[in-house]
């Protein structure tokens, strides 16, 4: 009776924290680090981008309504600017910390006039925040009402999206007003986020994957299983 009891007390914690780490767990896809940080994908155009994520894959695409080729790239722009859109490269693939601009024209690396960008996800998941900065702009920064399309609605962008030190806040510094958000979206449903009156490059993207349902039933109905056999066993 005692080992059983050792055994339950030892398992309930571990579903516990499963249970709650399921349900909470959220990453940051810092699309700036990506270009930049050591051993990251540097800067770099793909017809699509591929991220794994902590319980999902998100498989980003782009597009370019005023562009009558139907190829358009999905581009990481070093010098702090993150995610963009370019129309036309000189060639495509990850290119590790080479800081080559292969957009052709160099300048049409930001999410501008006509351009979208499509996020798809291996599973359901809550876009919590997207960070949004226009770095490599004369103006150098987001005001408000400026805005944003979300699946083809605006979305007005708050506050000022470039801080101070080139880095944007929200994520390096201690604002939080700078964000757009949430959103939930479904497993193979396709999320677009385009322009609106203001080219501008994702900095970071915060997201959680949903647990399916079933897999919190079946923690659940672990915990209320030992729960009673706690029970039998006092």
């Amino acid at each position: 009776m005692t080992t059983i009891r050792n055994t339950l007390k030892t398992l309930a914690p571990a579903l516990l924290l499963a249970l709650s780490g399921a349900a909470a767990k959220a990453d940051i896809i810092d699309f700036v680090d990506l270009t930049e940080g050591t051993d990251q994908l540097g800067e770099s155009a793909w017809t699509t981008l591929e991220i794994a994520g902590s319980g999902f894959t998100m498989e980003i695409s782009a597009s370019d309504s005023t562009d009558n080729d139907p190829d358009q790239f999905v581009y990481l722009d070093w010098n702090h600017a993150g995610l963009g859109v370019c129309s036309d490269a000189y060639n495509t693939g990850a290119h590790p910390n080479s800081g080559s601009n292969v957009c052709n024209p160099g300048s049409d690396d930001n999410v501008t006039t006509g351009e979208t960008l499509y996020f798809t996800f291996d599973t359901d998941v809550v876009i919590e925040k997207i960070w949004l900065n226009n770095t490599h702009d004369p103006d150098r920064y987001i005001v408000d009402p400026e805005y944003v399309l979300i699946n083809g609605d605006q979305v007005v962008v708050p506050g000022n999206g470039y801080a101070p030190g080139n880095k944007y806040q929200g994520i390096y510094g201690s604002s939080a007003d700078n964000f757009i958000g949430s959103w939930t979206v479904s497993a193979g449903d396709t999320f677009s986020l385009g322009f609106g009156d203001e080219q501008f490059y994702v900095s970071g993207m915060q997201i959680r994957a949903v647990p399916e349902p079933g897999t919190l039933a079946l923690l659940g109905l672990g915990l209320l299983g030992l729960r009673a056999a706690r029970r039998q066993t006092a």
